[in-house]
Formats: structure tokens, C-alpha cells, sequence
């Protein structure tokens, strides 16, 4: 029986999403379109081949069976309606039709040739001398449908602003579509704060479990775990940031894909790509590779509204991982491979993704927008990123590269030392120690307690007035401007050091007694030959106060020593140990013990 499925819907700019109207259209005349009135104004010509509306042809064909594919435009007036099939060598048009409705209508072509194999990308254009156009959708009839049911999962922490309007857009959502409307969505809420109001949050279609803070991994993975015993028979798990802006058509795009897969496409997982919220337009990745070294994105720092960009997504490799911001999952995972390692944070999506996926779709037009990573400054989570990675190398049969690992430890640490950071040397040395000790270890980790005393090690943030009292340092953007743009003399600062090995007498002899640079972008020649460093965080008005210590320097280099020869001992039967143990690790039984 053929069943009709919509693909997508054609995206208009929103208030309350992204207002930057290259990713949804592009124009040279006068051409408006009105949120309030419902339509576009089309006094000229308007091309649809932009990021959120273009045909990503390939990549549709690479994971679904397509049946008959329709394009509906929604008009009222006389255009001229053309489409326009792409591939990587040529372009060229292959359809053209002439459509005059009076009143407010659909017009429909059908895309056969279009879908043929030929063309990597498609898009249309409109042209009228006094239309409107009030939407268009792209369609499927098919014969292979599959069943799908999702649960989307979002994990949160006191960010009640943040999730409550991404509740809101869900809602109003859900509550006008019909395309899930029999039970097969539903969002399980995970609180690991314990701030939200229940009569505040749930529905028909959404939960809200309250949880210990477990960090994302464990909030995620509860969710997880709830969805799978809830008896609602879901299909898939869409694991979902709190602090995203989402526009909720990227539900319905994420669905439609995964009810026409192809057969051997029956383990497919599908990710969100991320585009900057600084700027609204530049991708952060669409996917990415983990090589057991280091993290390769795709696509990084493409400008979104720049049409060979658009068409290049046709060719973006199949990564190996997709973050959690928005990803979307086989719901049997956990039957086959278990559910995600208890991290806490960082890491944990990509070991997931490794341990399970297959085939992972990223396809242009599914996206969220999220802050800038760059930036940010977190000094706890060192612990995690490092920590982390060397287990889900061990459990995940990549090469384990002993002297990596250790040269790894060692520009660490040395680098938080010239830094003046020694506290987070002494973490990223806890980290290794910790991995060290082993499965059991990490088995029976308090992961709670962790995380607090990890908090508790390092530096607060502190304000203005209480750096000045308490060290009297101040922000001085003289300072601080030339902190960003000073320059290196990368042969001196290796021979000294980077100042360590030349006496205090011949430092700088800074104004009022103290150097700056920024928190999260700070340079190693911000610290040359300079006892004491405001770190300062701009944003947020905050910051803490480091001194050189020399002591520090040379215990570090002994304690390296000392912590590389063990580890070069103890690192292949540790990694043994936690491949041998993994589904001890990932099993139900660490997730109920932290269900009250």
C-alpha cells in the first residue's frame, strides 16, 4: 500500500529562530516575506537553493527509498516555476512550468527525473510579477515505509530559561502538526537540577524525570533507559540539548528519513549539524571523525549562506560520531551494545557513536544552533576530556598509541604549568592516575562526589570589586589588548622556558604590579617573564589571580617522569581490563543505582 510522507516543509525565516534570510531564499528584487501575513510577496524572481531549503538529492538516494518524490507549492497569482537539477560538474534546468491560480492553491510537479540518479542537488525558483506564496513541501509516496516511534530526550541542569522555551516551541508544535499525533513522539525531560515544576512541564507528549546530577552522560542515559521501559515501543532515542535553539520542523525532516530508509539501511542513526549562535551562519560540524588522536569536524567554519557551500554538503563524508546536541538513534542499541558509559561529561557521544553506529546520516537542512565553544572556559572538565579519552580509546580496539598517550600527558600538564594553572596540571595528572587504577575503579566511582571535588580544586571566578580587594588587580583593557596581540619569539620562550629558567630579576616590570590575558584564549606569551597574571573573562566580568611558582615547574617535570614510566607499564593491560569489562560498564545496573 502506498503511504505519502513528507520530507520536508520549505522554511521561511523566524523571529524566534534565525532571522538571516540567505539560509532560506535568495533574491535580487522585491521580494518579502511576512510571518504575520502567512506568505511571500514575490514582485520578481526567488531561488530556493539555500541551506534549509535546497534538495539534497545524494544524499536522500544514499539512505532512503524514494518511491515517487512531488513537489507542492502553496501559490495564489501567475508564476513561472522551474527546477533546477545539480551536479558536481554541471547544472542545468529540468523542469519548467507556468502555474496561474486566482485563488490560493497547491501546485504540484512531479519529481521523477529529478530523483533519477543524474543530480546530486536540486532547488526551484519562482518568479511573478504579483504573487504570494504561502509555503511548499517536498513529498514521498513509497511503498516501503517503516515503523517509527521516537522519544526525544533532553538532559538539563538549572538552565530552567532555556528549556522551558525550547518546551514551548515543542509544544506549539506538536500541538498543530499532524504528523505525530498516534502516540510516536514523546520527550522525557531529564532534570538533574530537580528546579522544574511538574505542572509546568508535562503532558500527554511530555515527562519530567528528576534525576541526581549525573552529569550529561548519566542524564542522557536515564532518559534512555526510561523510554526503553515506558512500553511504548519506541524505535528510536533523539538525545537533545537543553540550550540549543531549535527550529521543531528538524523533528518531522529527522522522521520522514527514517520511515522511507532502505532495508539495509535499518541501523541508520541521524545527526543535527551545528551552526554557530554567535552569527547565525557558520557551521560548526556536520559530523565528525575521531582517529584515537584527535577530533577531525566536517565542514568547520563554512559560511552557511555561501551557495557553493550548500552544494558542497552533497560530498561531505560519513563521520563516526555525531555530538548529542541532536541525534537521533536505533532505540535497540542498548540490546546490542549496551548504553552509554557513565562519563559524567565530554566524550560520551562520541565512544557511543563508535561503539554502535553504522551508517550515520547528516544531511543538509537538519540543524540546530548552539554558542560557540570557542571561548568558553571550564577548567574541571580537563579532567574529563582526558580521562575519557583514554577509555574510550581501550574499549573501542582503536591503535592505543602508548607514547601518544604519554606525550599527550606531558605537553598537558607542562602547558598548565607555563600557564600558571598548576591546579589543573595536578588534575589532568588525576585523570591519568584514575584511568590507570582501572575498570574497577571507574565502575565504582561516586560520580557525584567526583565532579564536586573536582569544582572545589580549581580557581574560582571571581568579580571585580573582590579582585581588587583581595589582590589588587584590576581589568586594564590597555592590557588586556595587548595581551591579545602580542608577539612571539617562539626560540627564546623554548630556551628559557618560557621565562622559568631566567631570574626573576630580569622579568617585566608590569604596571601596578601584574600582567592580564583572557581566560579561555590565553597565549603562552602572555606568561613570559611575568610573576603574577590576571585571568580575566571579559563576558562575565570575572576572574582569578595566578604568581609563578619556579617549585612547581620542577616538581612537575619529576612527577612526569615518574607518572610516564608507570603508565608506559601499566597502560596496555588497563586498557585490556576496561575492553574486557565493558558491558559490566554499560549495563542497567549503573544506571539503577542512581534512581531514587
Amino acid at each position: 500500500m502506498t503511504e505519502r510522507t513528507v520530507l520536508r516543509n520549505i522554511l521561511f525565516p523566524d523571529d524566534k529562530v534565525c532571522t538571516v534570510g540567505e539560509l532560506y531564499f535568495r533574491t535580487n528584487d522585491n521580494v518579502k516575506y511576512s510571518k504575520s501575513d502567512g506568505f511571500m510577496s514575490v514582485h520578481g524572481a526567488v531561488s530556493f537553493d539555500t541551506y534549509f531549503n535546497i534538495m539534497p538529492v545524494k544524499k536522500y538516494l544514499d539512505y532512503c527509498d524514494m518511491g515517487k518524490v512531488f513537489l507542492e507549492i502553496c501559490i495564489c497569482g501567475s508564476f513561472s516555476v522551474k527546477v533546477y537539477g545539480v551536479s558536481a560538474d554541471s547544472e542545468e534546468c529540468v523542469l519548467s512550468e507556468n502555474a496561474d491560480l486566482d485563488d490560493k492553491g497547491v501546485f504540484t510537479l512531479e519529481l521523477s527525473d529529478v530523483f533519477s540518479g543524474k543530480y546530486d542537488n536540486a532547488y526551484f525558483t519562482l518568479e511573478a510579477d504579483n504573487g504570494r506564496f504561502y509555503g511548499g513541501k517536498l513529498v514521498s509516496e513509497n511503498e516501503n515505509i517503516q515503523k517509527v516511534n521516537i522519544a526525544v530526550v533532553i538532559c538539563t541542569f538549572r538552565r530552567e530559561k532555556f528549556l522551558l522555551e525550547n518546551h514551548a516551541r515543542i509544544c506549539e508544535y506538536v500541538g498543530k502538526s499532524n504528523i505525530f499525533d498516534n502516540g510516536n513522539f514523546h520527550v522525557y525531560i531529564v532534570d538533574n537540577g530537580r528546579t522544574l515544576e511538574r505542572d509546568k512541564t508535562e503532558n500527554s507528549f511530555v515527562t519530567l524525570i528528576p534525576n541526581e546530577n549525573t552529569g550529561g552522560s548519566g542524564g542522557f542515559t536515564r532518559g534512555y533507559y526510561e523510554a526503553v521501559h515506558s512500553g511504548r515501543d519506541f524505535t528510536h532515542i533523539l538525545f537533545m540539548d537543553d540550550d540549543i535553539v531549535l527550529d521543531c520542523e528538524m523533528f518531522l525532516r529527522v522522521y520522514s528519513i527514517l520511515r522511507i530508509r532502505r532495508s539495509e539501511c535499518a541501523g541508520l542513526a541521524v545527526g543535527g549539524t551545528m551552526i554557530k549562535l554567535s552569527d547565525r551562519i557558520t557551521q560548526h560540524e556536520a559530523g565528525s571523525f575521531w582517529d584515537g588522536k584527535r577530533h577531525i569536524s566536517i565542514g568547520e567554519g563554512c559560511d552557511l549562506t555561501e551557495r557553493q557551500t550548500v552544494l558542497d554538503t552533497a560530498y561531505y563524508p560519513e563521520g563516526d560520531y555525531n555530538a548529542w546536541w541532536f541525534y537521533c538513534f536505533p532505540s535497540d542499541w542498548q540490546e546490542k551494545h549496551g548504553y552509554p558509559l557513565q562519563f559524567f561529561i565530554k566524550e560520551d557521544d562520541i565512544e557511543y557513536s563508535l561503539r554502535c553506529a553504522g551508517k550515520i546520516a547528516v544531511i543538509i537542512g537538519i540543524a540546530v544552533w548552539h554558542d560557540d565553544f570557542e571561548g568558553k572556559y571550564d577548567g574541571f572538565q580537563e579532567y574529563y576530556i582526558k580521562r575519557n579519552e583514554l577509555i574510550m580509546t581501550a574499549v573501542n580496539d582503536q591503535k592505543r598509541y602508548t607514547l601518544f598517550q604519554i606525550r599527550k600527558l606531558v605537553l598537558s600538564v607542562m602547558r598548565q604549568t607555563v600557564y600558571q594553572r598548576y591546579f589543573l596540571a595536578d588534575i589532568i595528572m588525576r585523570a591519568y592516575d584514575d584511568f590507570l587504577r582501572g575498570w574497577e575503579h571507574f565502575y565504582n566511582t561516586d560520580t557525584i562526589s567526583l565532579n564536586k571535588e573536582l569544582m572545589e580544586s580549581c580557581e574560582p571566578l571571581i568579580g571585580d570589586e573582590e579582585l581588587l580587594e583581595k589582590y589588587g588587580v584590576y581589568f586594564d583593557k590597555e592590557k588586556y589588548d595587548k595581551a591579545c596581540t602580542e608577539s612571539e619569539n617562539l626560540k627564546k620562550q623554548a630556551l628559557t622556558l618560557n621565562g622559568y629558567l631566567i631570574p626573576v630579576i630580569f622579568y617585566k616590570k608590569d604596571k601596578d604590579g601584574f600582567y592580564i590575558t583572557d581566560l579561555a584564549k590565553r597565549r603562552i606569551v602572555n606568561f613570559y617573564k611575568h610573576k603574577t597574571v590576571l585571568h580575566y573573562d571579559v563576558s562575565r566580568k570575572k576572574g582569578f589571580v595566578t604568581k609563578q611558582k619556579k617549585s612547581k615547574l620542577w616538581g612537575n617535570i619529576f612527577r612526569l617522569i615518574f607518572k610516564s614510566i608507570r603508565f608506559a607499564i601499566l597502560y596496555p593491560s588497563v586498557c585490556r581490563g576496561f575492553k574486557k569489562n565493558l558491558d559490566k560498564l554499560t549495563s542497567e545496573e549503573i544506571i539503577k543505582r542512581t534512581i531514587h
